[in-house]
């Protein structure tokens, strides 16, 4: 995607003589919320909304410390980046820590959503009476205020549990932790959901059917479940499917890091111009599997994270951010690339038509735009075939290509102001047919269910292929063990995509720490310029420990 290009100073000038004195943004201010959860998504004031909220950390500038001392208010600051953050079309911000009531009030007033994280100690002794106290004290503490603003709309209560860490504290303990706390905050703030955000390559596990809403963290750096096996075109559509029950899925991180040290593949030492494509194409994989929200990770550096916050380390968790700080005195900072790649992207969210999917009749549209956008093109070989006046925030309608036969087609989606000009493009590959199509079949089978009684695990994966669809030469699978950050095995095997069944069998003897495994394979099958991947997937657990907080599938 090309960007517009407005430098920084003109960024700013528009922010402060324009965006914030338009009619339509003062009446959004001043409206109150009503937000209701309903057939898989968030509806506020009955419209149905997309979350898009950057991750957001006042208290990490250059010598400052989030999670140590006491934070100052920085109100000025925090006024500054709520309208930097909104003129560039996010609508709302994702914390980790909690943020003071004087801070709330200006997310309230800026008109932006807001979610909230309160950092429960993910290491903490869950089955400890202090630190339960603790936890359930400063929860109801919080909510006496924070039921007063509606920019409020989720509530994250913890980040990051891992396996260890629960079997330590014990599955059954950490359900009761989640689960009072959960309820407290539905007394306390009625009809505001709650989640966890849970790292979606160490927790997928997680029975996440007992939040409202299904949190995950996610970085596609090609070695775990969403970048090697699954992709993240469909990594959420699993989660979801995992989970069951049609809630809302919200994307709590993902993002890259531009350090000057990489530590393995895409984790630092990045270029920002590599950071913003690889940020603005991980959006759109994330959008093709349906999710409900994205909060990108994340505003600005954080200093803190080498244990020296008044040094920027070239450690890679300290580079994350979308404006950088120029040296230890710089506590605005300047826009990274990535800034004006999403100022022009989030003009319009397209919902609908999305890439990686099939589409059986008319194709349907859903738009989340902008106040600016004023018409939307949908451009097929050359040709408009879609011209029409968009209005309000979410717009839906229909194309419908009378189709058939199986085609697949590139789209280009062109938004455009009420003075025709070109705010923004996206291109899609989708498949269209009059009748269901069949899909390439891949299925796994593994010898044990149980690592206590069989650690040597047998993989076997099936390949059957009866449908018009060519398969990749690559086969990609993965033992992912959950030993704290490691990725597991992941290997490969090229195959001969004309065969009509493939079998592979392979063996991987699981870590005596391993708690979970998470056995996975997937493959890109293809028609023409359209390509989807498939996988399949097994989970299998250490005895019975992860019982009381486990998930095995939708129906399970």
């Amino acid at each position: 995607m090309k960007t517009r290009g407005l430098s920084y100073l003109t960024l700013i000038l528009f922010m402060f003589s324009f965006s914030a004195c338009t009619v339509n943004e003062t009446s959004r201010k001043n409206k109150s919320r009503d937000l209701e959860i309903k057939d898989g998504a968030y509806f506020i004031n009955g419209e149905k909304t997309f979350i898009n909220a950057l991750g957001y950390e006042i208290g990490a500038r250059p010598g400052e410390h989030p999670y140590e001392g006491a934070r100052k208010l920085q109100l000025a600051r925090v006024k500054h980046d709520l309208e930097v953050i909104r003129e560039a079309g996010f609508n709302g911000v994702r914390t980790w820590s909690e943020l003071m009531e004087e801070e709330v009030k200006l997310v309230q007033e800026s008109g932006l959503l807001l979610v909230y994280g309160i950092a429960i100690n993910p290491k903490g002794d869950f089955g400890d009476e202090a630190f339960i106290e603790e936890a359930e004290s400063r929860v109801k503490e919080l909510t006496s205020w924070t039921k007063k603003y509606d920019c409020i709309i989720t509530y994250l209560i913890m980040n990051e549990p891992m396996a260890a860490d629960i079997n330590r504290a014990g599955a059954q303990n950490t359900y009761k932790l989640w689960t009072g706390i959960r309820d407290i905050i539905h007394k306390q703030h009625p009809g505001i959901p709650v989640t966890i955000s849970n790292n979606s390559s160490i927790g997928e596990y997680l029975n996440e059917r007992i939040f409202d809403v299904y949190g995950y963290n996610s970085y596609q750096y090609g070695e775990g479940l969403p970048g090697y096996t699954q992709g993240f075109s469909s990594h959420f559509t699993y989660l979801k499917e995992l989970n069951g029950e049609n809630k809302p899925v919200l994307v709590t991180e993902f993002g890259m890091s531009v350090s000057q040290l990489n530590w393995g593949g895409l984790y630092g030492g990045n270029t920002r111009e590599r950071q913003a494509e690889h940020i603005i194409e991980n959006f759109s994989q994330i959008l093709d599997s349906d999710v409900d929200g994205i909060c990108p990770f994340y505003y600005a550096d954080g200093w803190w994270k080498g244990g020296e916050p008044w040094v920027h380390n070239p450690v890679p968790e300290e580079w994350f951010g979308y404006w950088g700080y120029e040296d230890a005195n710089d506590t605005i900072g300047y826009p990274r690339p990535i800034w004006y790649e999403f100022r022009e992207y989030n003009q319009a969210i397209v919902a609908s038509p999305r890439s990686h999917k099939i589409y059986e009749g008319a194709v349907p549209i859903e738009f989340y735009l902008n106040e600016e956008v004023a018409k939307a093109k949908i451009i097929y070989n050359d040709k408009v075939v879609y011209d029409k006046e968009v209005s309000g925030y979410h717009f839906t309608d229909k194309i419908d290509f009378m189709e058939e036969s199986v085609t697949d087609r590139e789209l280009i989606l062109e938004f455009y102001d009420q003075n025709n000009e070109l705010l923004k493009w996206e291109s899609v590959v989708i498949l269209t047919t009059k009748d269901r199509l069949k899909l390439p079949e891949l299925t796994l089978q593994v010898n044990t269910t149980d690592l206590d009684k069989e650690d040597n695990i047998m993989a076997t994966f099936t390949i059957t292929n009866h449908s018009p669809f060519s398969l990749d030469k690559e086969f990609k699978y993965l033992f992912s063990h959950h030993v704290v950050w490691e990725t597991g095995e992941h290997r490969a095997m090229t195959i001969d995509p004309k065969q009509e069944k493939i079998t592979i069998s392979d063996s991987y003897k699981a870590p005596a720490e391993s708690l979970v495994m998470n056995v996975a394979g997937g493959i890109d099958v293809k028609y023409g310029k359209f390509v989807k991947r498939i996988s399949d997937q097994k989970l299998i657990y250490r005895g019975n420990w992860a019982d009381p907080i486990r998930v095995d599938g939708p129906n399970e």
